[in-house]
């Protein structure tokens, strides 16, 4: 029998989850479910509000079977890369027959229509993505206009702005690209929508969350209490827990300016254009803070989240060059499993397509050069998210290779 797969953030871990993965278990009650989750980077090009321990932890006691961690170079990428190195990852297992999804729209020909559609490119698609970008509108909005009169449909335009939708597409673009046997099941997101800041719901989005909880942090506060928007399990996780405090992006600001400072041209960088490129060139001295970082290379074709990804690469130096292998998933860590899990653990051990990283000072030994190297690079990055906290809290937490597997 093979087993359910499922991508996932849990920045942070909220009822919503806890909802999505109670509906997955009652629709598979047989089977086990394996999440590959993102580490300490997320695809808003974000540092995780919380570390991933946490995460997986609140996500093995809300009922997950094995965590494991998406490799950073995809984690915080677009979404492209996020969902063909997530959808590959789980494939890589060779346990896995199904990708669940959360999404707005429960219209599944929707999505495999506009996965064809992207992946073809046929001409007319591309000459009207090209006339409507000529015409200064963004490229989210060019996409959606040009889908919609190919498609003949109205609506694929509001279709398209739903990030959950657009994430599905690209899940379902991964499976019919790379020819896998898996079927996509859709779970309807229930509660506020994704960019939905209102926290008068239980089933708040991750987004009103983070602003709830830098809210707090901001003004120097006691942290928020949040038993109201996460399951009671993730709150004792999070109480009991001298780690489970929040980093953002702005915790960062000083590692983001010595990088920039080391460099005089920025493009090698992935999702560095040669305009955002261009505007820190000109600087002569860094902007305060990362507020007024993002303000200034702010422009009509680059959104919030396509700045911030670009500033991450910069930081984590994450090239072009390194992202232009996105359906070579190398290798995966182990972060946690249910103990009624082991025999499925040992089967993806012996049989997967992909070492799986348990302990970190045997990668050396089970990964190839180039795939080590990659790892090495990740832990890097851990080491740079642990180095802001404790800047920012004076609390050391673990490190990588002090960290143990998480077994419920």
């Amino acid at each position: 029998m093979k087993h359910i797969g499922l991508i996932a953030e849990y920045n942070p871990f909220h009822n919503g989850h806890q909802y999505q993965i109670n509906k997955i278990k009652s629709l598979f009650p047989e089977k086990k479910l394996v999440i590959v989750m993102s580490g300490d980077y997320v695809q808003r090009g974000e540092p995780a509000i919380f570390n991933k321990y946490l995460r997986a932890h609140c996500a093995l006691a809300a009922g997950a079977d094995i965590i494991l961690e998406l490799p950073s170079r995809y984690a915080a990428s677009s979404a492209e890369h996020f969902a063909f190195a997530g959808v590959l990852s789980l494939a890589a297992t060779g346990i896995i027959d199904t990708l669940c999804f959360g999404a707005e729209s429960t219209d599944l020909s929707m999505f495999q229509n506009l996965a064809s559609l992207f992946n073809d490119e046929p001409e007319d698609y591309r000459t009207q993505l090209k006339t409507h970008l000529k015409s200064g509108i963004s490229y989210p909005k060019a996409r959606g206009l040009s889908a919609a009169a190919c498609l003949k449909n109205d609506s694929v335009e509001t279709f398209l702005k739903q990030p959950n939708n657009i994430l599905g597409i690209e899940y379902i673009r991964a499976i019919h690209a790379c020819g896998l046997n898996l079927t996509p099941v859709i779970i309807e997101r229930i509660g506020n929508g994704h960019h939905d800041l209102s926290t008068q719901a239980d089933f708040c989005s991750a987004s009103a969350l983070r602003q709830e909880i830098q809210t707090f942090d901001s003004s120097k506060q006691s942290q928020p209490d949040l038993h109201r928007w996460i399951p009671p399990y993730a709150d004792e996780i999070l109480s009991s827990s001298p780690y489970a405090k929040p980093l953002f992006l702005s915790d960062f600001y000083p590692f983001l300016q010595y990088a920039l400072w080391q460099e005089s041209s920025y493009d090698k960088y992935d999702e560095v254009s040669s305009e955002i490129s261009n505007r820190l060139s000109a600087l002569t001295a860094y902007p305060a803070d990362m507020h007024a970082m993002t303000e200034y290379l702010s422009g009509r074709n680059l959104t919030k989240t396509r700045i911030q990804r670009a500033l991450l690469n910069i930081l984590l130096k994450r090239s072009k060059r390194d992202m232009s292998k996105q359906r070579e998933v190398a290798y995966l860590r182990l972060l946690g499993f249910r103990s009624t899990a082991s025999p499925l653990l040992k089967s993806i051990q012996d049989n997967g397509e992909i070492p799986i990283i348990n302990k970190v000072a045997n990668a050396r030994k089970i990964l190839s050069v180039s795939a080590n190297r990659q790892f090495e690079h990740d832990i890097q990055c851990s080491f740079l998210y642990r180095q802001a906290f404790y800047n920012k809290y004076g609390i050391l937490m673990p490190t990588e290779y002090e960290h143990s597997v998480i077994i419920i």
